[in-house]
């Protein structure tokens, strides 16, 4: 037949849109193609399914709680459950017995000196805790500081001033931790204990100032700050020599030229009344007269 009956009316197949040999939707059969809209209502009518099914087992599983006993099963029915999950019983861990901690010895004096020059500061913090003296010394009364300063452990430095070590300390040449830091050429160090207060133009037993051990040392960047921080640069030693007379005679060329940037005095007369002019006539004509000894010596070669 060629049509059919929808709500008592008959209507032509061919008005549907199923005419051609293609089979009726009510079967949806898996070769037949739907078209975006019915896909779609197919697909919510599908879901709204499911949502009926879902609501109807949500229904059937509730449990009606009207009274203790119905609670008490509940409860005992839940813990049946999580038994069943477990699995097998674990077997017990073994007993791990603890060790006693690692307790450092005292430390002593010369085991303090020696970490500070070797920056071992887990026995530093240990001679601090256990109350040791920040400010001991050896019998040549170098401290701590003294060698933390000449090595450039800068944070151990800094730690051992917070502990209460003096800046101003002394070693039996009455040298500060200031001159150290100099001689080692530590320019951080050497900023680092000025703003704590180290003076500047400090004098050990020969009356040389932390300039002179700069230039010594040849550590040019620790001479220009020493400069800029207030250092006398004329002064002069027991013999009389000024740091330009000390840049003359080791031949550091750079820390000549910045004290003479700086002003340092050309015609100040050393205990040999030689200014630093005549100290490097007097060296260059050494060189001369030592080569000239030589000249025609069997060893030397021309």
């Amino acid at each position: 037949c060629d049509l059919i009956v929808v709500s008592g009316e008959r209507v032509d197949r061919k008005v549907l849109g199923f005419g051609h040999g293609i089979p009726d939707p009510g079967g949806w059969p898996s070769d037949w193609r739907l078209g975006p809209q019915e896909a779609v209502a197919r697909e919510k009518l599908k879901l709204e399914e499911e949502k009926k099914k879902k609501l109807e087992r949500f229904n059937s599983s509730r449990l009606n709680l009207d009274n203790l006993t119905d609670l008490e099963n509940l409860i005992q029915r839940r813990r049946e459950k999580r038994l069943r999950c477990k699995g097998p019983p674990r077997e017990p861990e073994p007993v791990v017995e603890l060790q006693p901690q690692f307790r450092m010895d005292p430390v002593d004096l010369e085991l303090f000196l020696k970490a500070a020059a070797e920056n071992q500061e887990a026995l530093i913090d240990k001679y601090l805790t256990d109350g040791g003296d920040p400010n001991a010394h050896d019998k040549l009364h170098r401290t701590a500081l003294h060698w933390a300063c000449l090595k450039g452990h800068e944070q151990l430095v800094n730690k051992l001033l917070v502990a209460g070590a003096a800046v101003e300390a002394q070693d039996l040449l009455d040298r500060t931790p200031l001159f150290w830091a100099c001689r080692g050429g530590h320019l951080d160090i050497l900023k680092q204990l000025l703003n704590q207060g180290a003076q500047v133009n400090a004098r050990d037993k020969i009356w040389s100032t932390p300039l002179h051990v700069a230039v010594r040392t040849g550590h040019s960047d620790c001479l220009e700050h020493l400069i800029e921080c207030g250092a006398h640069i004329d002064a002069q030693d027991k013999e009389g020599d000024t740091a330009l007379h000390e840049a003359v005679r080791h031949g550091h060329y750079k820390a000549m030229k910045l004290l003479l940037l700086y002003g340092a005095k050309l015609g100040m007369k050393n205990m040999a009344s030689l200014t630093p002019v005549q100290l490097a006539r007097d060296w260059q004509r050494g060189i001369r007269e030592a080569l000239q000894a030589h000249v025609g010596h069997p060893r030397t070669r021309c």
